[in-house]
């Protein structure tokens, strides 16, 4: 009963002052030493190794690799003879022990993203592509790594859409993408363009959801089969200039690996129409064809999901790009 009740007390032992009374696992203050982080308005947030270690995902770096320079950045801190530290301030702490560890570019490119994010300009990231080639899968780990927690897929759009909008109004809304209104049959002509009103529909809709989005100041990645090529892009130009937008066409260039994809969904994901997607594989293919058309007349980058490159770097350096052109271009008014 001894061994018990101490186990008890040891369980029900109130937090240090300081201390959350979130789980462990959740908890942000992670540390032995509480360490204030204040940004310029002088408010304190609690430093975490995870959070940290999130920032630095951007710059293309391994999860490990993330972790392990965010505890030396840890460590650093905890050698000071302060329990706070200036925000930028740790952001040169945090290229410097990348750069160590990493390397220049890699430093470089943190450093740029961190000024990106403290510009206010809200970031929209679009990948648009045909069926099956790994969108949702890429959009999920790209919003993690590029610190974005909002991601819009197009499709949840579509259902929005199909629930207020009936058949006999717009016929494209209800069918696949890679059919047309009188079902599976007809001419690929006939097909793709029952795939553009149907994407044009549900592109109207998407650009008012990121337009509200970066009204609010939010940041999003915006994923789906309906983003036809440049076309969300410009709609955003227009109507929210402050808003950095960076748009790729995701592909698969190997149709055995797109067949690949389409099976292992089949298996892993049910609900997803695996079946009519394969018995489709060839017009998933065309309309492929047809938007890689389309982005390369719309100037939008195209990306191979089976490329070795890094995908996370070239979305990360756009943005940077955009950001650092707009301050250098001379004022109008």
């Amino acid at each position: 009963h001894r061994i018990l009740t101490g186990d008890l007390r040891v369980g029900h032992r109130q937090p240090r002052k300081g201390q959350s009374n979130m789980p462990r696992d959740l908890s942000i203050q992670d540390e032995a030493r509480l360490i204030q982080v204040k940004d310029r308005a002088g408010v304190g947030l609690p430093f975490s190794r995870g959070l940290m270690a999130t920032s630095i995902l951007a710059t293309g770096l391994g999860t490990e690799h993330a972790y392990r320079i965010a505890a030396r950045i840890a460590s650093v801190l905890q050698d000071r003879n302060s329990n706070e530290v200036d925000a930028e301030e740790l952001t040169e702490i945090a290229g410097r022990m990348i750069r160590e560890s990493a390397g220049d570019e890699h430093a470089k490119r943190y450093l740029a993203w961190r000024r990106a994010k403290r510009s206010g300009r809200p970031i929209v990231v679009c990948l648009g592509g045909s069926s099956g080639v790994g969108k949702s899968t890429i959009a999920t780990r790209l919003a993690l790594r590029l610190g974005v927690n909002r991601v819009v897929t197009t499709d949840a759009i579509r259902e929005v859409l199909r629930t207020v909008i009936p058949p006999t109004v717009l016929p494209e809304l209800h069918v696949s993408t890679y059919e047309s209104v009188d079902g599976q049959g007809g001419s690929f002509g006939a097909r793709f363009e029952s795939y553009r009103r149907q994407a044009r529909a549900v592109g109207a809709a998407t650009s008012a959801v990121a337009s509200r989005l970066v009204t609010e100041g939010r940041s999003a990645l915006i994923e789906g089969v309906h983003l036809l090529p440049g076309e969300l892009r410009a709609d955003l130009a227009e109507k929210k200039p402050d808003a950095v937008v960076v748009e790729f066409l995701l592909i698969l260039g190997d149709e055995r690996l797109h067949l690949g994809h389409l099976t292992r969904r089949l298996h892993s994901e049910p609900g997803r129409q695996g079946a009519r997607n394969l018995e489709n594989l060839e017009m998933i293919r065309r309309i492929q064809d047809e938007l890689r058309s389309m982005a390369e007349q719309a100037g939008v980058e195209e990306f191979d999901v089976a490329s070795p490159e890094d995908l996370t770097q070239r979305i990360v350096d756009q943005v940077v790009h955009q950001i650092e052109d707009r301050a250098e271009a001379p004022s109008t008014s």
